[in-house]
């Protein structure tokens, strides 16, 4: 027989092993609440590790000391035909994040050097920070064509120890293109920082 009066629906002998179960699962419960709340800490903590930036080089803002001797081809930033020397464009890096800084510790560069290792044609990444209150830059990490012997379009990259603080300081990546001949066109087409 059922005893309604307590609210359980429960048979008077079988309400105490209920409430046992109760017990059971409202531990289960806190359990899983605590094991779920540290889950979306770790999730949060990788995330933040994982942030990462990317540029498009036609995307940048080329140098007054470019105008006229660059071309874009989609994504890729280059020399106009028959233009030698050296081309620069700029980017902007902002913080992914929407709170907190990421840890990065890697330049990647999406990139064409015809001749890898040698001299005449090459493609130089460099990452700087700016203080804003007194605008001296100072210079984190420079990445070097040269320093690797593809010569086909490839993406190569080059570590770095740095906090980063968008607080005090605003950060942006040069992307310079060298050339002495007009006989191979080397390229850079993305940055990423991760």
């Amino acid at each position: 027989m059922l005893d309604v009066g307590n609210g359980t629906g429960c048979k008077p002998s079988s309400c105490s092993s209920m409430g046992k179960l109760a017990t059971h699962r409202s531990s289960s419960s806190s359990l899983s609440s605590v094991l779920g709340t540290l889950f979306v800490g770790l999730l949060l903590i990788s995330s933040a590790s994982a942030a990462t930036w990317s540029g498009v080089a036609s995307a940048c803002e080329p140098g007054s000391d470019s105008v006229g001797l660059y071309a874009y081809n989609v994504a890729q930033f280059h020399f106009a035909s028959n233009v030698t020397g050296q081309i620069k464009t700029r980017c902007n890096v902002a913080n992914p994040m929407d709170s907190g800084v990421p840890a990065w510790t890697t330049l990647v560069v999406g990139y064409q050097d015809p001749d890898g290792t040698g001299i005449n044609y090459q493609v130089d990444v460099q990452l700087d920070r700016v203080s804003k209150s007194t605008g001296t830059s100072f210079i984190i990490k420079t990445f070097d064509s040269s320093s690797f012997a593809s010569t086909g379009p490839t993406t190569h990259s080059v570590t770095f120890t740095h906090t980063f603080d968008f607080t005090n300081y605003a950060y942006f990546v040069t992307m310079t293109v060298s050339r002495v001949d007009a006989n191979q066109d080397p390229a850079v087409w993305y940055v990423q920082l991760k």
